[in-house]
């Protein structure tokens, strides 16, 4: 058994290390392409599971009202057998992918963020070392500042007017949306990538940062996903 799984692992270490040999050959010779399809598969990957966990969330949610249901009602057998019997195959049902919603995410992680980003490291780079060539703290504290004070609000108001435009929204909706979610929203970009983009900036090449940033796109896609369709709701709001 546990030979097996040393071969197992060594195996998959094979794997990995055939992957990103791959990758890196494909990210040297076509990178905005590489950095589009990267983006695209874990944008995809990212609005399928934020759908999913919406489905989740509200089938909980209507088990519980169910659940009430049945305890307030005076006629608690029958209603145990209309509200309380959820089948496998009905949990199944309930969960249906909106196909149009992850075409939009994926276009927009893909077609409009990618391109940019890829562009964004490669400048934000040359552009420490203009401002402290001889100190990696500072040069760290730069990027860090301009990713906090231009690429994350910026980013983030591109992410709500495309997505809303893409979506059918009219710039009053857009507007208002920005108004409710834009500061919670980015009040939490920020607690996401900052300890992401230190680990970022210190110990990966340029080339590959974007695809480091990617990997946190998976979630980041996913909430905002679910921000996108749904508004953010803090303590205290009735909303």
């Amino acid at each position: 058994k546990n030979l097996k799984t040393v071969t197992e692992r060594m195996e998959i270490r094979k794997w990995i290390v055939r992957w990103y040999a791959l990758y890196s050959k494909t990210l040297e010779k076509y990178p905005v392409a590489t950095q589009m399809s990267t983006s695209a598969a874990l944008w995809f990957a990212g609005d399928v599971a934020a759908q999913r966990f919406e489905a989740y969330g509200n089938e909980r949610k209507s088990i519980i009202q169910k659940s009430n249901t049945c305890l307030e009602s005076d006629n608690n057998v029958k209603n145990d057998r209309q509200c309380l019997v959820t089948t496998e195959g009905e949990k199944e049902v309930r969960f249906k992918c909106d196909p149009y919603r992850t075409a939009v995410q994926t276009f927009y992680g893909s077609v409009l963020w990618a391109p940019v980003a890829h562009y964004w490291y490669e400048a934000l780079d040359r552009f420490a070392y203009r401002v402290a060539p001889l100190s990696q703290g500072r040069r760290l504290g730069t990027k860090l500042a301009l990713e906090i004070v231009a690429l994350h609000p910026v980013g983030l108001l591109g992410f709500f007017t495309a997505v809303g435009y893409m979506n059918g929204e009219t710039s009053n909706e857009i507007l208002s949306q920005l108004q409710r979610d834009f500061i919670p929203t980015l009040t939490l970009e920020i607690a996401l990538w900052t300890p992401l983009d230190l680990a970022n900036f210190i110990f990966v090449p340029v080339r590959h940062q974007l695809l480091v940033v990617n990997c946190g796109c998976f979630i980041e896609s996913a909430f905002l996903s679910i921000i996108k369709a749904n508004g953010i709701t803090l303590p205290g709001d009735s909303h």
